[in-house]
């Protein structure tokens, strides 16, 4: 322990301060992210139960509302004075009872399994009933005959039953009493599969679900769930509230307990995700704690280190005082004293060393004055006559263009030129261009004569045809490539643009091109220019279409200048 201790004795004072800043930032980041994960983890477990509650109750209600149309539809059935008729009247022959079935019970059991075909049929069985007809009519033995007919209990007048066997179909029973005696039954006959549908389309994503009526008889159960998930006993619903998340809901009606499930592994998964995924923000949270301590660390002790540093200098022979502060602490107290501590020795020292600076200063400005245009231009001269006399025509048209481009460039050092000399400069520019390109592209010229002279700011064209031929022709594949250079009058406004069939582009990009950072002389810096000497109503004007080629406008007012044409 103690050497730990010495340890820290003898680090930097810099680093002690970046470890008891980092130890005081990382103990309440600590704190606050554990407390905020573990509310995360709450809310994340309420959150899926809800949602298991959610979908259950809309499931659940869409059932209720099918339940409620079958009871609606065996009231309507029972109030009917067509059926109490056949249940009451002792008919005279065989054609009577006949003509009552068939134009009377036939039609009233039929008609609605037309309009909801989860009904498959609609049955009387009663006492004054002797034969079958078909499925509407039976005697009321028959059906006590049935399995289902031991579920029917005394209360209430209608009851819900699963009829057993490969085929189950759900019964809604409306009992008719005479003397606390069954007299008939009503019974709608429904396909299980589609009444129980929205319940069952749940069981996806590890669900399961189960049914029981108020006996605690299984209606329905079933699940879809990887095996290692797969419930031991899929029936008993004690097993799966105790093993599994288990949400609840009753149908009052035919008093059906739903009961939907759901692994707690799955629901655990999804917490450690979350948490897994919190871990590299946390990481860069400590290290940004500890960059920042580093950081702020070094600027407070930085001035200390710095006068350290300076004091090592100036024992190594250099006597000059780099540190400044305008503080009032100690360091700055220290750092002043050392200062005035150093002047007189340093006064003569700063004396030779400004003499030499301003020295080499002139000397500077003096070669500089030297360096002129005229050099350049007589440079190009002479390589454009070493080239005739060469008889190499190519070397001298390039030297040439570039001459020329590089005279209307600079432009005697003015930022305004005219029409005629812009021209000029984009033409020497183009002949390069088009010698690099080995004249895979056409160039189109439609100036207005009358335009020459008026005013413009220099190479504002330049960064428009490099941008044409670099984005636009050099990236299309089409065999016959052009380039249009337009200048003419519209109104009160002098329109320059140029334009080609490249490859164009799309809208936003088109939108995106005057506010593009590119390095170097580009389209933003040329539409700020003209923002900048004529007003925001005046800029570049865009327009593109994708496969077909791009057109450039540039508006500026008219401003005639009466130069000459060189």
């Amino acid at each position: 322990m103690k050497k730990w201790i010495q340890k820290y004795k003898d680090l930097k004072y810099r680093y002690k301060l970046t470890i008891m800043m980092v130890l005081c930032s990382l103990i309440p980041v600590c704190v606050i992210s554990g407390y905020t994960q573990i509310r995360t983890v709450h809310i994340m477990r309420q959150n899926e139960q809800r949602g298991l509650k959610q979908v259950l109750d809309q499931s659940v209600d869409s059932i209720d509302n099918r339940v409620q149309i079958y009871e609606n539809l065996i009231h309507y059935l029972t109030y009917s004075s067509d059926l109490r008729g056949i249940m009451e009247k002792e008919y005279s022959s065989d054609y009577e009872t006949y003509l009552a079935y068939t134009e009377i019970a036939d039609p009233l059991f039929t008609m609605p399994q037309l309009y909801h075909e989860e009904i498959r049929s609609i049955t009387l069985y009663a006492e004054n009933v002797q034969v079958e007809h078909g499925n509407t009519l039976a005697p009321l033995s028959i059906a006590q005959n049935q399995e289902w007919y031991c579920q029917i209990h005394e209360n209430g007048t209608v009851q819900w039953l699963v009829k057993p066997g490969n085929k189950k179909e759900i019964l809604v029973v409306r009992k008719f009493y005479q003397q606390d005696k069954i007299q008939a039954m009503l019974v709608l006959t429904l396909d299980y599969n589609m009444v129980l549908e929205p319940f069952v389309d749940l069981l996806t994503e590890n669900r399961g679900g189960l049914i029981l009526d108020e006996l605690g008889n299984v209606v329905y159960f079933g699940y879809h769930m990887d095996d290692n998930y797969r419930p031991q006993k899929e029936t008993s619903l004690q097993y799966l509230e105790e093993h599994y998340v288990c949400t609840k809901e009753k149908i009052k009606d035919t008093q059906w307990n739903f009961c939907l499930y759901q692994p707690k592994e799955v629901l655990e998964k999804s917490v450690w995700s979350l948490l897994l995924g919190n871990i590299p923000i946390l990481l860069i949270c400590l290290l940004l704690i500890l960059l920042l301590g580093y950081f702020f660390s070094k600027k407070m002790v930085g001035r200390l280190e710095q006068l350290t540093e300076n004091m090592n200098q100036i024992n190594l022979g250099l006597r000059q005082v780099t540190v400044v502060s305008q503080s009032k602490d100690e360091i700055g107290v220290l750092v002043r004293t050392f200062t005035r501590m150093m002047d007189d020795i340093n006064k003569l020292i700063s004396q030779v060393y400004e003499a030499k600076i301003k020295l080499q200063k002139t000397e500077m400005k003096a070669l500089q004055a030297q360096i002129n245009p005229h050099f350049l231009y007589n440079s190009l001269s002479i390589i454009n006559w070493k080239a005739i006399e060469a008889e190499n025509n190519e070397i001298s048209q390039i030297t040439l263009a570039l001459s020329t481009y590089y005279r209307t460039s600079l432009n005697k050092g003015e930022t305004m030129t005219i029409v005629a000399n812009e021209i000029r400069n984009i033409e020497a520019y183009l002949h390069i261009q088009l010698i690099m390109h080995d004249y895979n592209f056409q160039i189109i010229k439609d100036i207005q004569e009358d335009v020459f002279s008026y005013s413009v700011p220099k190479l504002i064209l330049q960064p428009l045809v490099e941008n044409a031929i670099e984005h636009g022709l050099d990236v299309s594949e089409k065999e016959k490539k052009w380039l249009k250079v337009l200048a003419f009058k519209k109104e009160n406004n002098l329109i320059l643009a140029v334009e080609d069939n490249g490859m164009g582009m799309s809208e936003e990009q088109a939108e995106k091109i005057i506010t593009y950072r590119s390095k170097g002389y580009g389209v933003r810096n040329v539409n700020d220019r003209i923002t900048l000497l004529y007003g925001e109503e005046y800029h570049l004007k865009v327009k593109s279409c994708q496969g077909k080629g791009t057109r450039i406008e540039i508006v500026i007012p008219i401003n005639k200048e009466e130069k000459r044409y060189e």
